[in-house]
């Protein structure tokens, strides 16, 4: 490695990915043809249009959820991929899946796909920032409460409609009845505003929540 990569790495690495914006906030004269030349070499990667990481990056498991969480932004990680991150769900999910308030979007990266499904900024809330180790360095991202997670599925997703189709999710019974907050899901549930998701929310009771 020559020394302007190891000195581009010394700066860079502790970011895991970076943007051409980070670049030219440590190298202002910057010669983006190095990008290119290192990415050959090996060095780096290319992840989308203007964002980068270094290959140790890449290689750690944990990496694309911070990738989810960078290329497209504001977003945080919800849905199905939630759901498994707090063992809700028994899948594994190849695929990412975020809510945004930017235009709804699908980015093919690292042989997975991002998904971001758009909202309107009075219906972006109920995530939390966690802190995620990755090559040595500890991170923050955002991701939905397990609340959150469900109801933008409920939300999203049309053909979750009897209580046949909740079973079908076959959420962690344990964790839906010793862990779930319900209040919470009743309040959160009602800044939807949206009687058929409020439908869905009663099935889910009926199955995992005995008042």
């Amino acid at each position: 490695m020559n020394i302007a990569f190891l000195q581009f790495r010394e700066k860079l690495f502790p970011l895991g990915m970076f943007s051409t914006e980070h670049i030219r906030l440590y190298f202002s004269d910057f010669n983006t043809d190095n990008l290119l030349y290192w990415q050959k070499k090996g060095y780096i990667i290319k992840l989308r249009n203007k964002w980068y990481c270094f290959k140790e990056f890449a290689e750690n498991v944990d990496s694309r959820l911070l990738i989810a969480n960078q290329v497209y932004a504001p977003s945080y990680i919800s849905h199905q991929e939630a759901l498994m991150f707090y063992g809700l769900i028994p899948e594994h999910i190849v695929n990412s899946t975020s809510v945004t308030t930017k235009k709804t979007a699908a980015f093919e990266i690292l042989g997975r796909t991002y998904r971001y499904y758009s909202v309107k900024r009075e219906l972006f809330f109920g995530y939390k920032l966690i802190d995620v180790s990755i090559c040595g360095v500890t991170r923050k991202l955002h991701i939905a409460e397990k609340e959150k997670a469900l109801l933008d599925v409920l939300y999203f997703y049309s053909f979750y409609k009897t209580i046949e189709d909740m079973e079908n999710l076959r959420l962690n019974e344990f964790i839906m009845e010793r862990e779930f907050d319900w209040e919470k899901m009743d309040e959160y549930g009602r800044r939807f505003n949206s009687k058929t998701l409020y439908t869905k929310i009663h099935l889910l009771k009926k199955l995992y929540h005995n008042d």
